[in-house]
């Protein structure tokens, strides 16, 4: 016989945490054999891969944006350094672009909406501005209305496609006051 000085009750015991553990681990098994757990099992490798190449990629992305910054900020001093030279050798061409870019900036400061002063011997004409299509009923003066509308843009269309100015450029000296024999307007 053997050694054991086990009662009976704790060699029954023992077997049923023995028969429960195995009970246990049986469970786990099925269920990692179902197609769930198999899934579960699948998702867990696939996303430990996925932060494996994520964690490399990230590794290079930052070894990268570093070669870069490194190469950048050296171009950038050379760059500089050309163009400090360049002003020292060249101080007039430099000033006049600096003037330049201080006269777009001034001009760009400057209000878009200023009113425009007309100019002596010129007929103001505004640009024709696009407005939204008439909405008219078939009552008889809102269709003269549409014939006169059409009417006018075709009118505007005509005179603006030859370039024309439908407006006559203002001549100071009147009709009466012209040489018929001359060319030019005589001069008093």
């Amino acid at each position: 016989m053997s050694d054991d000085h086990r009662k009976p009750a704790e060699i029954e015991a023992e077997i049923a945490a023995e028969r429960a553990r195995l009970s246990r681990d049986l469970d786990v098994l099925q269920e990692r054999l179902t197609v769930e757990g198999l899934m579960d099992e699948v998702r867990l490798q696939v996303r430990s891969q996925i932060n494996d190449v994520s964690a490399q990629v990230r590794g290079q992305v930052g070894q990268v944006a570093n070669e870069v910054a490194v190469q950048l900020r050296d171009q950038v001093g050379t760059a500089g350094q050309t163009v400090a030279r360049t002003a020292k050798e060249n101080p007039w061409p430099v000033a006049v672009i600096g003037l330049g870019l201080a006269w777009l900036a001034a001009s760009a400061l400057k209000p878009a909406h200023r009113a425009a002063k007309p100019k002596i011997g010129m007929a103001p004409v505004k640009p024709a501005v696009p407005s939204k299509p008439a909405h008219y009923d078939y009552s008889p003066a809102d269709m003269a209305a549409a014939h006169l509308e059409e009417d006018a843009d075709q009118w505007a269309e005509a005179v603006l496609g030859t370039g024309s100015n439908p407006i006559s450029p203002y001549d100071p000296e009147p009709a009466w006051a012209r040489d018929p024999e001359s060319v030019t307007t005589r001069s008093r």
